[in-house]
Formats: structure tokens, C-alpha cells, sequence
């Protein structure tokens, strides 16, 4: 087993994805279908969950080390993405598209704006694309 596995499962913040995930549970067992405007703002939560989970506590610390933070994100990343699909398909079981492209945005302004503008701009890309009368369904 590698060296860095618990160590970085350890620092990972999993509250945000285990609270989406339990609001996603909740809306699973209310209703019996998802409609293509709440499968996309869950698509943001679940997308804005795992960015919320690259934030690295210890980066101040680390940053002297050899290993880069881009190693560090992407392991972090190899851990969370696999939690949310896994959420994603056992409550939503929607087009995975949309998600891959919100978690891709997400991470991606994360890495230059940082976790806090990551976490909001796949929320506020769900939130606009639903305000505007956008059909989320992309299978």
C-alpha cells in the first residue's frame, strides 16, 4: 500500500461530500424522479463537494517537500472522484457528463483561484443554467 494513501485520506475534508450526499439520499427517498433542473443543481453540489475536498490544510507545510502540489491534488482527486461517483450513482444515476464537466471547471479554477472560487463556480454555473431555462439532461 503506498505511504501517502492515509495521510491523505486522513486530510481530506469528506464533510462537504458526506453532507451532499445525505441531502441527496433525502431527495431520493422524497421523490421518485429527478427532473433535468434538479439533477443539474445536484450535479454542482456534488462537483462543488469534491473541489471543496482538494483543500489542503498543510500546503503551507508541504510546500517544501518534493512532492509537487499538483501530485498532491491529483491524489487527492484519485480519492474523492471515486466517493462521488459512487454517490452519484446510488442517488441521482444521471448523465455523468454534466458532472464530469462541472468537477472539470471546478478544478480547474481551483488550481488558480483557489478551493473557495473552485467550490463556486460549478454552483454558479447550475444556478444560471437553471435560471436561464437550460435542458441539464445530457444523455
Amino acid at each position: 500500500m503506498a505511504a501517502w494513501l492515509w495521510p491523505t485520506v486522513r486530510s481530506i475534508s469528506w464533510a462537504p461530500l458526506a453532507g451532499v450526499s445525505a441531502c441527496l439520499l433525502a431527495v431520493t427517498l422524497v421523490t421518485d424522479n429527478w427532473n433535468a433542473g434538479l439533477v443539474g443543481i445536484a450535479a454542482a453540489a456534488v462537483a462543488g463537494a469534491q473541489v471543496a475536498g482538494l483543500h489542503d490544510p498543510a500546503a503551507a507545510l508541504l510546500s517544501a517537500l518534493p512532492t509537487s502540489a499538483a501530485v498532491r491534488r491529483a491524489r487527492r482527486l484519485a480519492l474523492l472522484v471515486p466517493v462521488a461517483l459512487g454517490v452519484w450513482l446510488a442517488t441521482v444515476d444521471g448523465s455523468l457528463l454534466g458532472l464530469l464537466a462541472l468537477t472539470v471547471v471546478g478544478v480547474a479554477v481551483s488550481v488558480h483561484a483557489g478551493v473557495p472560487a473552485g467550490v463556486a463556480v460549478p454552483l454558479l454555473w447550475a444556478i444560471f443554467a437553471w435560471s436561464a431555462g437550460f435542458e441539464w439532461d445530457l444523455r
